[in-house]
């Protein structure tokens, strides 16, 4: 191979690695920013937020964020079970990097922190558990207390 070819080869190579990439991030950030209302230091949540319907099919979320000016940082709303919910404040308490929800577990992407969907730390550096919030529900919305 001549070195025309070769320069050719790499150009091309680093073209479609660079494209892969952003293809990857781009389906990896697709977390659910969920529908809420605030009032009463407060917020509510339908637990229809947490049904998503595609192609006929019902599937339920594991998790949904929410947002609030009160906070640099989403917080990040685990259902547990039919009737069981978190809330964890997505900052990590070893350096203050926003976590990323992964399934069942909130990873630090700075530095490898992981912490289960109740905020448990499970991997260090991190040696504190997450902010966490009071929940109670009803038959049809999540209250979180701030």
């Amino acid at each position: 191979m001549d070195r025309k070819e070769f320069i050719k080869t790499c150009g091309f190579a680093c073209l479609g690695g660079t494209t892969l990439a952003v293809l990857l991030e781009s389906c990896a950030g697709t977390n659910y920013l969920a529908q809420t209302s605030y009032a009463n230091n407060q917020i509510t949540i339908p637990k229809t937020e947490f049904i998503r319907i595609a192609k006929d099919k019902t599937i339920q979320r594991k998790y949904v964020l929410v947002r609030h000016d009160k906070f640099s940082y989403p917080i990040c709303v685990y259902k547990l079970d039919e009737e069981n919910y978190s809330a964890l404040l997505m900052q990590c308490t070893h350096k203050g990097c926003e976590l990323q929800a992964q399934g069942d577990f909130l990873i630090c992407p700075c530095h490898g922190s992981e912490f289960t969907n109740q905020g448990v730390v499970q991997n260090p550096p991190a040696e504190q558990d997450l902010q966490t919030f009071k929940i109670s529900t009803d038959n049809e919305n999540i209250y979180i207390y701030l």
